[in-house]
């Protein structure tokens, strides 16, 4: 009888072992995106970078660099202008600026918002960092860029205001 309730048990216990080796019903794979319905983010993502910009004396910059390709330089602003420039797919996009908010940051604000001739609309938000000679870091920097149809791309930025000496 000892040896029956022995393998009774085996039993069980085999039964268990095998009950949670089961594999559970695959889940259906992921929903898939057409490529072509994602054009719109594709396009918000800086292909190209400005060329250099010049200050003249006295005159003060906000230069922006892409965090993920920081050799992508993207965005430029001069101080006291109510415009910007964004390099975006392939050509820059001329902005104009609509809101400023957030903290006084020497000529500029923490947070601004432009729209592009096209409807497209840019915000930035930033934190200033580490004061230089002449100037102040950028860091944990966000530009939004919204399409017409709702499409939103963010690229993370670091950069530097910068003023020419007279």
């Amino acid at each position: 009888m000892f040896a029956f309730g022995r393998i009774l048990s085996g039993i069980g216990i085999l039964a268990c072992i095998s009950a949670c080796a089961s594999s559970p019903e695959k889940a259906p794979p992921p929903e898939r995106i057409p490529v072509t319905a994602m054009r719109p983010a594709i396009d918000g993502v800086p292909k190209s970078a400005l060329g250099p910009q010049e200050l003249a004396p006295g005159e003060c910059g906000l230069f922006l660099w892409s965090q993920t390709d920081a050799s992508k330089f993207i965005f430029f602003s001069r101080a006291l202008s109510d415009s910007a420039i964004f390099a975006q797919a392939d050509a820059p996009l001329t902005l104009s600026l609509v809101r400023a908010g957030g903290d006084i940051f020497g000529q500029f604000n923490t947070e601004m918002a432009f729209v592009a001739q096209d409807g497209r609309t840019l915000t930035l938000a930033f934190a200033p960092g580490e004061v230089l000679d002449g100037g102040q870091r950028i860091q944990d920097g966000l530009i939004s860029v919204t399409d017409l149809t709702g499409w939103q791309t963010k690229v993370p930025v670091l950069g530097v205001r910068a003023c020419q000496p007279e």
